[in-house]
């Protein structure tokens, strides 16, 4: 149960930068199916997270927590790097006329290493509990997505909304150089 609370805090706060979110909002916005690109977007990410969590599990009875407390740290540092050098999507306007198919793989194999992923993987081997994992991860994403959603694209763009960024970075920074050094056996 542990597995879910930890992983959806690392996913919200990996994903507060709004990447995902104003992709998300702006090519709702540009297409008439808004609904249907939503759950398009959500079955894309369980699905990757459900990946990444069985990676996890897997990890887990193979490989020994040392191990794993320093991949736990890479993910998150990773993850801080990725909010603090974030890029803002760029707008394809091929994902617009896209038929759903095609734009059902295309949003899958965009998400597919993502650092939400790459997290929910890390953290799923710490306990064995992937399908905690994977449902805190993808609660977590929605949970960042939801400002950027119903406030608009133009949120990220805020002083408030890169504060909040650049605190999120600092704590999951600070919680990958904790793991670290409990990897190294320098902090219990």
């Amino acid at each position: 149960m542990d597995a879910i609370m930890i992983t959806l805090v690392a996913v919200l706060l990996a994903n507060a930068d709004g990447r995902s979110g104003v992709f998300l909002a702006r090519l709702a916005a540009a297409r008439n199916d808004a609904r249907t690109v939503m759950a398009i977007a959500l079955a894309g990410f369980a699905a990757n997270a459900l990946v990444a969590a069985s990676i996890g599990t897997l990890a887990n009875r193979t490989i020994g927590q040392g191990a794993i407390a320093l991949i736990v740290a890479v993910a998150l540092v990773a993850a801080a790097v990725a909010l603090l050098w974030s890029r803002r999507p760029h707008d394809d306007a091929r994902l617009v006329a896209a038929p759903l198919p095609l734009l059902a793989l295309r949003m899958l194999a965009a998400q597919f290493g993502d650092r939400g992923s790459f997290l929910i993987a890390a953290l799923a081997a710490t306990s064995g509990a992937g399908l905690w994992a994977a449902a805190g991860g993808t609660i977590g994403w929605l949970l960042a997505l939801l400002p950027f959603l119903a406030l608009g694209p133009a949120l990220a763009d805020r002083p408030p909304a890169r504060l909040l960024c650049w605190a999120s970075a600092a704590i999951l920074l600070l919680w990958g150089l904790r793991s670290a050094l409990g990897a190294f056996g320098l902090f219990a």
